[in-house]
């Protein structure tokens, strides 16, 4: 076998899907953009709602991809050894290739992938996740119906469980084994190469015998429609067409010179990144807990400003719980006959004695429930300021780290300029728009449209009054069917 001049050389490869257009770095800055002013808008109603409508629409998209990702991971077959002509360390053949694999005869082949919409879904998902925590403390416009309240609840257990997924497919994603592309030593290959389509002639049998017989036969190699054989264009991907794959050949400076090089980098920064999403989470339930479980607390609000407007009555309420608790729970035991309360004359006993007696009625059942209560409830308030800090601080710290992280993943595959960019922010400036109309509609509508608007309310109250009426009256048959009711009259 001739060293100096080989038939082929191998090199390291990046095979990936880039990411889709739809999560491409305008559409998710613009997501951003519109969790950004809905938190700051969240005392309006018809524009908050809007916005925050049209971004949770667009993380569910991504919550979804997330989940059909992690269902559907990709396959890897059992590795193949090619064989391939020596190299010495010291060849000049670094120029051309900077990642030729050298002092080595044989390299193993398992086609894969990397498919880089898995990390802007992460993005997408896991912001959209901390965004909740914020939204619960500082706005009422969530929290004052029933129905968005559930609304919210059901697109935060989305975001969960999309950015658990997320993460799950990112580990997954970790597993993709290294890929080579196989190319003529006078022939470099472009930096960045895109399939056509796999065809089946091109491994019509094992790959090392089909990666000898490629470059022996200059037709054969001909046909491939390209400079280099990759083998990695052979896999698969259940959300993508074949032709979107692509090639990378990166240089020894670049981050994507070696996947798990680049991977091993940012370990630790992940670490930190998800510890700080972690907490977020731990307080993410400490809400709903509160909001959820039937807990009659003294915080009567998780709003920040209602906390601070009532503090002085929810003080006064707790102070005086505990003051009537222990008065009442003195007042009982004294007129209790306890035998077991007897003094005796010595003066150590009666300073026993006295002490002991101002200690019981807090160690009662009554008191320590109300005690407990105290602490439950400075727990939460603990809790939600806490949540005001840590929040906007994930939140940050994330978006920086994870778009950080979608940079080092390679170029984007359209410009803003294109229409696949700027047509969701033309998209959204329409549905503000119409928003705002139907927000002013009762200002410009004409005498007999407010005249048929106000039947149609009329009709609407007299129905939920109907409505209000038979559930009360549901709610009160069952108590006049009480014994302890039977002969007595409903008031």
């Amino acid at each position: 076998m001739n060293t100096s001049n080989p038939l082929f050389v191998a090199q390291e490869a990046l095979c990936f899907y880039p990411i889709s257009t739809i999560y491409d770095s305008c559409p998710r800055y613009l997501y951003y953009a519109l969790l950004f002013v809905s938190i700051c808008t969240r005392w309006t109603g018809w524009l908050f709602l809007t916005l925050l409508s049209t971004a949770s629409v667009y993380a569910g998209t991504a919550a979804i991809e997330a989940f059909i990702l992690v269902s559907s991971p990709q396959k890897f077959a059992k590795p193949s050894t090619v064989t391939i002509p020596y190299i010495s360390d010291n060849t000049s053949l670094h120029n051309d290739f900077p990642q030729i694999v050298t002092g080595t005869t044989s390299v193993d082949i398992s086609p894969g992938a990397l498919e880089l919409d898995g990390d802007a879904v992460l993005a997408i998902v896991v912001t959209g996740y901390l965004v909740f925590l914020p939204l619960q403390c500082y706005s009422r416009v969530l929290t004052q119906e029933r129905a968005r309240n559930l609304l919210f609840g059901l697109w935060n257990l989305l975001m969960l469980a999309g950015g658990i997924s997320a993460l799950i497919y990112s580990k997954q994603r970790s597993k993709t084994p290294l890929q080579y592309m196989f190319c003529y030593p006078e022939i470099p290959p472009l930096d960045q190469t895109s399939s056509d389509g796999w065809q089946s002639s091109w491994r019509n049998s094992t790959w090392n015998e089909s990666v000898w017989n490629t470059f022996s036969d200059i037709n054969q190699w001909g046909s491939i429609g390209d400079i280099c054989f990759n083998p990695c264009f052979n896999s698969s991907q259940i959300l993508r067409q074949s032709t979107s794959l692509q090639a990378w050949v990166a240089s020894a400076d670049d981050e994507l010179d070696h996947p798990h090089r680049f991977i091993d980098k940012i370990i630790y920064s992940k670490r930190y990144i998800y510890s700080l999403v972690g907490i977020s989470v731990l307080f993410n339930f400490v809400h709903l807990i509160f909001r959820w479980l039937p807990y009659k607390s003294h915080i009567s609000s998780k709003n920040i400003n209602v906390i601070w407007r009532e503090r002085k009555i929810m003080y006064d309420n707790i102070k005086t719980d505990l003051i009537d608790t222990f008065s009442t729970c003195k007042a009982e035991l004294e007129n209790e006959k306890d035998t077991c309360t007897t003094t005796t004359t010595t003066s150590t006993g009666e300073k026993s004695s006295s002490f002991w007696k101002r200690l019981r009625p807090a160690l009662t059942r009554r008191y320590m429930n109300v005690l407990i209560h105290v602490l439950a409830d400075s727990l939460i308030l603990l809790g939600i300021l806490l949540s005001m800090i840590i929040s906007p601080l994930a939140i940050i710290a994330f978006v920086i780290w994870i778009e950080w992280w979608i940079h080092n993943d390679g170029p984007s595959q359209e410009h803003p300029q294109q229409v696949g960019q700027w047509s969701y922010l033309v998209g959204i400036a329409l549905l503000m728009v119409s928003a705002a109309i139907l927000a002013l509609k009762h200002r410009i509508a004409s005498d007999s449209e407010l005249e048929n608007e106000i039947s149609r309310t009329s009709e609407t109250l007299a129905k939920l009054i109907r409505m209000r009426e038979a559930r009360t009256q549901t709610e009160i048959e069952p108590l006049a069917s009480t014994p302890e009711n039977e002969g007595r009259a409903i008031p």
